[in-house]
C-alpha cells in the first residue's frame, strides 16, 4: 500500500545527528533486551526467570547497557507511586511519550504563571542547560466543564448530600494542565518543577513546596487524568481511528480497485 509518492518534507527529516542517536539507542537496546533473555533462558527456576527480566545497567560494547526501557518490576509502582520521580518518568514509559518536550523558549512554550512563578532568569538558565521539559495538554483545554452524571438515576439513589440522590447535572471537570519538569544529570532522572491545572489569568501554580501532601497527591492525579484523556479521546480515537483507520481503509479500497 503506497501512503506517498517522494521523499517526505525535509521539516519532517530527521537530523543525521539524531539519526545517528537514534541507531545508537537501538543498538544498545537491542543488546540489552539480549543480555536480559540469556539471562532469562539460563535461569534455573521460573522466579529466577521472572527477576532476571528487570537486571540492573550493565557495561557492554556501546558503554552502559541500559534496563530496556526503564522496564522495572511491578511492585516497584505500587511502592514508588507517590514519588516525583516516579510520576515524571512515567512520561516517558506511559500512554504519551511523545508529549514531553525540551523548553527551548520558555517565555513561549509555557504559561505566563509559571513564568511569573520561577521567574524567568532561574527557567532560561534551566533551557540553557537543556534541564527544563515541559508537557501542555492544550488539546484539552475546551473541555474545562462538562455538566453529565456518572451513574444512570436508577443507580445514583444513594450517591448524594446525606446519601441521597446526586443531582443529575452535577459538573464533572476536565483540566488542561501545564508541567514543568527539571532534569538532574548525576541522578538521570526527572523532577515536577511546578504543574498548573487551570488556563486562566490568576491560575494557582502547584509546587510540592506549596501543597500539602494530600493535595500534591490530588493534582498530580488530575494530570495522570489528563494524560489518559488526551491518549484515549485525542490520540487513540481520534488520531488513530478516526484519522489514520479511515485513511488506510480508504487507501486499501483504492488499491484493490485498481489493481
Amino acid at each position: 500500500m503506497k501512503m506517498m509518492d517522494g521523499a517526505p518534507p525535509i521539516n519532517e527529516v530527521l537530523s543525521p545527528r539524531k539519526l545517528g542517536r537514534l541507531i545508537l539507542r537501538i543498538l544498545k537496546t537491542q543488546l540489552a533486551l539480549d543480555t536480559v533473555l540469556d539471562d532469562v533462558n539460563n535461569a534455573k527456576s521460573q522466579e529466577e526467570a521472572y527477576k532476571a527480566c528487570f537486571t540492573k545497567p550493565r557495561i557492554g560494547w556501546f558503554g552502559v547497557l541500559p534496563n530496556p526501557q526503564n522496564f522495572l518490576p511491578a511492585p516497584y509502582a505500587v511502592d514508588n507511586w507517590e514519588k516525583d520521580s516516579e510520576f515524571a518518568r512515567q512520561f516517558f514509559c506511559g500512554t504519551n511519550p511523545l508529549m514531553i518536550e525540551v523548553a527551548k523558549d520558555p517565555e513561549k512554550q509555557l504559561s505566563k504563571n509559571i513564568v511569573n512563578h520561577f521567574g524567568k532568569d532561574k527557567l532560561q538558565e534551566l533551557t540553557d542547560k537543556n534541564q527544563l521539559l515541559f508537557v501542555s495538554y492544550d488539546d484539552l483545554a475546551d473541555l474545562k466543564v462538562n455538566p453529565h452524571q456518572m451513574f444512570p438515576l436508577p443507580m445514583n439513589n444513594e450517591s448524594g448530600p446525606d446519601d441521597g440522590p446526586a443531582p443529575q447535572v452535577h459538573p464533572k471537570f476536565f483540566y488542561a494542565p501545564i508541567v514543568a519538569f527539571t532534569y538532574d544529570y548525576d541522578k538521570d532522572e526527572l523532577d515536577v518543577l511546578g504543574i498548573q491545572l487551570e488556563r486562566t489569568d490568576d491560575a494557582r501554580v502547584y509546587t510540592k513546596n506549596t501543597c500539602g501532601e494530600n493535595e500534591w497527591i490530588a493534582v498530580k492525579c488530575q494530570v495522570i487524568a489528563a494524560d489518559s484523556s488526551m491518549h484515549q479521546w485525542v490520540n487513540h480515537l481520534g488520531k488513530t481511528h478516526f484519522t489514520m483507520e479511515v485513511r488506510m481503509t480508504r487507501y486499501d479500497c483504492l488499491e484493490h480497485a485498481f489493481s
